[in-house]
């Protein structure tokens, strides 16, 4: 700084002896920048905090700018940003401890190492210039790479290794494997190993029983020679009897290596729960790329996997680091380990799950069993079913429209997605909202004609073509009486047309169930808007009583799911608690530790006297155990004390097949066991789905090692 004194002494001189010595013109003078070297640094770095690269780039010395053009300059700086995931920096200048550089102490932010903290210097140079005023002293950055991490340099490139955990496993209620990360045997070739090509692809096609013309093209691939080209990988099951003709082929350049990915040891069981892996999409990627993830990572598709995907994945880790033109680390910047996903434990149990499926069969159709003293799910069936390993594996294009696109729908949980009319099984909602309303009593005998004619115009027809006589609403249950719930949905309706509705409403209809998995449908009418037809199904026309009449058989309007239906009756069967269905029941951490656990979650009280609820109860005992009752001939010697319902609504629109669904819970006083089956469309409506349900309910009473443990234990 002396000399920059003397300096501008002596051209304070020279200046004033220009004016004072008659000379002619005048004389040529250096012009001293007024900016500092720390208002220099200072700027430098305001200036990459503010993502300025260019205005950075003009404080840089002309000798770097000679070797460094500007959008070479710029484009490394953006580059560095995006791999190292920086957001931005903050800085503080240091004390001085020389003129030739200004240290500092950067702080940058980073989504996926949060931040790096580094002590710098900022090298200075001073160098003339040309300015406006004529030449000009100023300070400027002897720039090098080094300046944006310390660790880098002229030869190196920053680089993000990212490290990717085990993804957390899904377990059942027993602790049994449903889906996990396991090794799985790849079989594939290395080219640099190959001397005969058609010898090689034929003896591979022969072990792996696959067509020569699907092998041979392998051995083709346009890769360097010391790359393992992919060929078949084999189920994560393989014994190792099949494994050792593949081994025998090392010679033709054949090789086996272990990788570990998505296994579902089950196959497609349970399959709509569990869901499947995809690989992220171009816009998840935008999103997740400073997280670690890449264009081959995977994500949940459906399912538990989609829903519990955060807690699954767990969190990435990643070195950051210096990389030489070989691809080899010179130096670390950053590191973060990474965290293991968590696991999910269920409350199905699989040989329960099993057994509903068995009974189920190819569908179309779902099967839910249930413990009602905690409302844990213990089998939630779908079907068709689908085999998620099948994703993990690799679809044509032809399975993969048949899987997403086919009319079947396997990957749709026709359990919770499938919103269907409930038919005779809501007879229980119109029951009790007559009761409450006290338009009927439980001693209330109501006739049951084939034909109701309140409507003369428009006549309602029972199933049946007999006359019952009449019957007590319980009894109204137990025939699945038409007539009746449609003389109690118009004394109702005559009140008010939303007294149903809310009584639907209060049973849990219309309304996701809490369950913990997306896509949960479901419709109930409300009368009470003017303009509810037309919002809601595209109908000008005003609510009629004619709605609120086919409304009390379960028909009209009204959508419930599968799911919802099995939760009302496991309230009926409870005592009239409405609780959340319980699937997850704790996530734990890798090492076992309880993260979260799950317990029964009150959703309300069924809207009924400890009376009206008993009669409702002993309608549905009625059903499976009165000579008149409609499953009567079905449970007839198995010796279940059971209590059920019936439904057989009509498909979409009123036309063409019948759905079919029989409700069912056991014992009756203290149940442990309520199983629901629906069978989607057909000819044999609720026939088929009440011998089906009997069936399930037989089979897990009977079966040794099927009765589940009591809540809590």
């Amino acid at each position: 700084m002396v000399r920059w004194a003397l300096l501008l002494a002596a051209t304070v001189l020279l200046a004033a002896c220009s004016r004072g010595g008659g000379q002619e013109g005048p004389t040529p003078q250096v012009i001293v920048n007024p900016r500092s070297p720390r208002e220099v640094a200072q700027e430098f770095l305001r200036r990459w905090q503010a993502q300025d690269y260019q205005g950075m780039y003009a404080l840089v010395s002309s000798e770097v700018q000679a070797q460094v053009p500007q959008e070479q300059f710029v484009q490394r700086y953006q580059a560095i940003a995006e791999e190292a995931t920086i957001t931005g920096i903050d800085f503080e200048l240091l004390r001085p401890q020389d003129g030739a550089s200004y240290p500092y102490r950067v702080t940058i932010h980073t989504v996926f190492f949060g931040d790096i903290v580094q002590e710098n210097a900022l090298p200075l140079v001073e160098e003339e210039a040309m300015g406006e005023g004529g030449p000009r002293r100023e300070w400027r950055v002897r720039w090098s790479p080094s300046l944006i991490f310390k660790e880098l340099d002229e030869r190196t490139l920053v680089h993000l290794f990212v490290l990717t955990p085990r993804r957390g496993g899904i377990y059942d209620r027993n602790g049994r494997p449903l889906a996990v990360d396991a090794e799985v045997p790849v079989v594939g070739i290395v080219p640099g190993r190959v001397r005969d090509k058609d010898r090689t692809a034929t003896a591979l096609a022969r072990a792996l029983g696959l067509p020569l013309s699907q092998v041979r093209p392998k051995l083709d691939t346009n890769v360097p020679d010391y790359y393992f080209v992919e060929v078949q990988r084999l189920p994560h099951d393989t014994p190792p009897e099949r494994l050792q003709p593949l081994y025998a082929l090392a010679d033709l350049g054949v090789f086996v290596r272990q990788e570990v990915q998505r296994v579902y040891p089950y196959n497609d069981r349970a399959a709509q729960v569990l869901g499947f892996l995809r690989k992220i999409n171009a816009q998840e990627l935008q999103q997740l790329y400073p997280y670690g993830y890449r264009e081959d990572d995977w994500m949940g598709g459906a399912g538990l996997e989609a829903a519990y995907q955060q807690e699954l994945a767990g969190q990435k880790g990643g070195i950051l680091a210096t990389i030489t033109p070989q691809g080899e680390i010179a130096r670390v910047i950053a590191r973060k380990e990474a965290v293991p996903g968590l696991d999910l434990h269920l409350s199905l149990d699989v040989e329960v799950q099993r057994a509903a499926e068995e009974v189920l069969g190819s569908g179309p159709g779902a099967v839910i069993v249930m413990d009602p003293r905690d409302n844990a799910v213990l089998a939630l069936a779908s079907a068709p079913r689908y085999n998620p390993n099948d994703l993990i594996r690799g679809l044509s294009q032809q399975e993969a429209d048949r899987l997403f696109n086919s009319p079947q729908r396997p990957t749709v949980n026709r359990a919770l997605e499938g919103a269907y009319p409930p038919g005779s099984t809501f007879k229980v909602v119109t029951m009790a909202a007559g009761l409450e309303r006290g338009v009927v009593t439980p001693s209330t005998r109501l006739p049951c004609p084939p034909v109701w004619t309140r409507f003369p115009n428009f006549p309602l027809r029972n199933w049946q073509s007999v006359d019952r006589g009449p019957l007590t609403p319980g009894e109204g249950l137990m025939a699945s009486c038409n007539p009746v719930f449609y003389e109690i949905a118009y004394r109702l309706d005559a009140i008010d047309p939303g007294l149903l509705p809310d009584m639907a409403r209060a049973f849990g209809f219309g309304r996701p169930t809490g369950i913990g998995l997306p896509e949960e449908a479901g419709l109930v009418p409300d009368p009470r808007d003017p303009d509810w037809k037309e919002k809601a199904v595209a109908d000008p026309s005003p609510w009629f009583s004619g709605d609120s009449v086919v409304l009390g058989i379960g028909q009209g309007y009204l959508l419930v799911t599968p799911m919802q239906l099995a939760n009302a009756y496991a309230a009926i069967a409870r005592g009239g608690e409405l609780e959340r269905p319980l699937l997850v029941r704790k996530i734990t951490d890798a090492q076992g530790n309880v993260v979260r656990e799950f317990r029964p979650e009150p959703l309300g009280r069924l809207p009924l006297s400890p009376a009206n609820l008993e009669a409702i109860r002993e309608g549905l005992r009625l059903v499976t155990q009165s000579p008149g009752g409609t499953a009567y001939a079905a449970f007839a010697g198995t010796g279940l004390d059971a209590a059920g319902k019936s439904g057989t609504p009509e498909a979409a629109g009123g036309v063409g097949p019948y759905h079919g669904f029989f409700v069912v819970y056991a014992p009756r006083n203290n149940p442990s066991w309520l199983a629901l089956v629906f069978n989607e469309g057909g000819t044999q409506g609720s026939v088929r789905s009440t011998v089906l349900a009997r069936d399930l309910l037989v089979r897990l009473v009977r079966t040794p090692g099927l009765v589940q443990a009591p809540p809590g234990q």
